[in-house]
């Protein structure tokens, strides 16, 4: 049995606005520092830069060294993603993009991305029409993603700022779900089976743990937990059906 996988993950910190939260949830951990931290996006608020220095401040006060990788959520608008991947560049940013990590528990593949909707909100729907192409497309390029990684690394992780499943949103009014993520990536994560999703977005769930197929989905929403969320993730060697070994999981959240 390989060695377990640690992660630690959170989004939707809105600068400010969770920071108490966020800095006192940091300092509870105790024991084994993790393998990476997980950022699922809104970290900013309202496209205000300051908000990331003052969150990597708590983290780096607590895990100096931990690679720290990072997706965009809604609020990291478009027009701030070249300035914070130029001005943090020591934040892994996955921008529809993959990362492998070398740990001591084997090789971590993270595929990252804002994710997608199954409906624009009202605002995306008057000022950026083209994001339904977008979205569309994104589920294909990240089946792509997991696909690859899952020739590449012992674990296949993938962190997205909307959700892959509905799942993990309930507790939310039902009407706003299709806003919330997208249905579509089931499918996505039922073939591929990567052995983690890990997303925000969904302040009010209630529900933050599912399991899609045989893939554990974790909502780590810093107002639905209430704190960062520690995933401990042992692989298992399994077959897939693309014809190649590699390693699955049970998990321990």
């Amino acid at each position: 049995m390989a060695a377990e996988v640690r992660l630690l993950a959170f989004g939707d910190v809105h600068g400010v606005q969770y920071l108490g939260v966020l800095r006192a949830s940091l300092r509870s951990i105790t024991g084994t520092e993790p393998h990476a931290i997980l950022l699922a996006g809104d970290i900013v608020d309202r496209g205000d830069v300051h908000g990331m220095e003052l969150v990597l401040k708590e983290v780096r006060q607590r895990f100096r060294e931990t690679p720290v990788v990072a997706v965009f959520g809604n609020d990291e608008y478009y027009e701030i993603e070249d300035y914070l991947t130029k001005n943090y560049s020591d934040v892994i940013w996955l921008n529809d993009t993959v990362t492998v990590l070398k740990t001591d528990a084997g090789t971590v593949g993270i595929a990252g991305s804002r994710g997608s909707l199954d409906r624009l909100t009202y605002w995306q729907s008057k000022h950026m029409p083209q994001l339904e192409v977008v979205y569309r497309r994104r589920v294909v390029v990240i089946r792509k993603l997991l696909v690859d990684l899952t020739a590449a690394a012992d674990v296949v992780v993938l962190l997205t700022h909307y959700a892959p499943t509905y799942q993990t949103v309930r507790g939310e009014p039902e009407k706003i779900y299709p806003y919330m993520g997208c249905k579509k990536l089931e499918d996505v994560l039922k073939e591929v089976q990567p052995d983690l999703a890990i997303h925000a977005h969904a302040h009010n769930a209630t529900v933050v743990e599912a399991t899609v197929g045989s893939t554990k989905v974790y909502n780590v929403s810093i107002p639905a937990r209430r704190g960062v969320t520690y995933i401990r993730h042992t692989p298992r060697a399994r077959l897939t059906r693309f014809g190649a070994t590699t390693h699955g999981a049970t998990s321990k959240g």
